[in-house]
């Protein structure tokens, strides 16, 4: 057990990580494993109570994870809030204990993404005519059951006329869905703000305690938005083909406002700077090379360009295979000498520090499989192998790969990842 204070403790872990980010070596590889279910199964909880009682899964977590001395332990913001998307009546997830019954899974299921072509193959060009109007009248009434009252919402010359919108706006106020939904909105507002509480509190404990979190802000390539929240995978893998250019317009449009979004919540955030992007569908089994040089990796590259002018740290996470991209990673990261981190989940990190481990600081990929029916020796022996292929010369960080810790990791299995790190992460001066 360390004799340091807390605050000393967190400034240390802090800047350990910064030092591997910035291709540089500190005293020790650093550890900073992501999670979701996986404290709460150790505590005891269920998935639902998990995503409805945020504070009860703070606590859980902190009990799980203050004791590993990791340097950065996960944000507890993954753990989406089951009051506030009831309330909503969110349709693109379902999730355990949802109150509406086709949204709702068994208690001790994880949530789910429920894949929906929420924009129609013909409404490229509504869409490009009015964004904000078609987002509010057509997308929100098709994400959110409760967010119906928006399709009504008032035209352009409705709110650009001052004779118009004086008349406009009060009428559709008034309108019995529209009061409603203003209800609703309300008591959305307090659940999400009370879940954000909850975030700052656990923040503010494990600060305490010496651990910085890991991320703070989140944000996604624009294909993926486009992907999940549009036009679903087999309509966006369709336009590819029969409408690239609305495609690629598509995509361009978010750019701008991804950046914009997240730039500004980091201000509130100024501590980390470190953005979180899940990659979803750019991965070798979803696309090909040659698909992901024209519609994923641009815009997304914009995005992480942005970021960094921003002073901000991308954390692009490459979900699945991203081993015949890496071309298109190195470049990139010369570009951008330490500013950046590339997360892996099953992509041949070895290969990756040969390729670009001089100009971006690697994180992963101990598999989730071995984690959760592996044997502590095997983890062991595999984290060895990682951290001698990438540790030279800063540059990695040890996390798992999807899930970073799976919610059915064997204890004893997080613990020797844990403590492969200390006994073999340890730079000789």
């Amino acid at each position: 057990m360390s004799e340091k204070k807390p605050k000393e403790l967190y400034k240390e872990r802090f800047q350990r990580v910064l030092t591997t980010i910035s291709i540089k070596e500190p005293d020790r590889v650093p550890i900073a494993p992501l999670s979701t279910f996986y404290a709460s199964n150790q505590q005891g909880m269920s998935k639902k109570e998990a995503m409805y009682d945020p504070d009860k899964f703070a606590q859980a977590t902190i009990k799980t994870f203050s004791p590993l001395n990791w340097d950065m332990v996960p944000p507890i913001a993954v753990m989406f809030n089951g009051t506030l998307y009831d309330i909503l009546g969110v349709k693109y997830f379902k999730w355990p204990g949802a109150e509406e019954e086709t949204q709702s899974l068994k208690d001790n299921m994880p949530y789910q993404y429920v894949e929906g072509e929420y924009m129609k193959a013909n409404e490229y060009e509504k869409f490009f005519k009015d964004p904000t109007g078609f987002l509010l009248r057509k997308l929100l009434p098709r994400h959110y059951k409760n967010l119906v009252g928006f399709s009504e919402f008032p035209n352009l010359i409705s709110l650009a006329s001052g004779y118009m919108s004086q008349l406009g706006l009060p009428s559709y106020f008034a309108l019995p869905q529209s009061k409603k939904m203003l209800q609703t909105i309300e008591q959305a507002s307090q659940s999400f703000f009370s879940w954000i509480q909850t975030q700052l509190n656990y923040s503010r404990d494990m600060k305490k305690m010496g651990y910085p979190i890991q991320f703070l802000n989140i944000t996604q390539a624009p294909y993926d938005v486009v992907s999940e929240f549009f036009r679903g995978m087999k309509g966006t893998m369709l336009d590819m083909y029969r409408k690239p250019e609305e495609l690629k317009a598509l995509l361009e449009l978010l750019v701008e406002s991804s950046i914009a979004s997240v730039a500004n919540l980091a201000k509130m955030f100024k501590e980390n700077n470190i953005i979180f992007i899940p990659l979803h569908r750019g991965a070798e089994s979803f696309m090909s090379f040659e698909q992901f040089e024209e519609f994923y990796w641009p815009t997304l590259t914009k995005i992480m360009e942005g970021l960094i002018k921003n002073n901000l740290i991308p954390m692009p996470f490459f979900e699945g295979k991203y081993t015949d991209r890496f071309p298109y990673l190195t470049e990139f990261a010369k570009k951008h000498k330490g500013r950046l981190v590339y997360w892996f989940d099953q992509s041949d990190i070895i290969k990756g520090k040969e390729d670009f481990g001089d100009y971006a600081c690697i994180k992963g990929n101990v598999p989730g499989s071995l984690l959760v029916t592996g044997t502590p020796q095997q983890v062991e022996d595999y984290v060895k192998q990682s951290i001698e292929g990438c540790m030279e010369g800063g540059g990695y960080i040890v996390d798992g790969g999807v899930s970073g810790i799976p919610d059915e990791s064997k204890p004893e299995n997080v613990k020797a990842m844990t403590d492969a790190t200390f006994k073999y992460g340890i730079y000789r001066k």
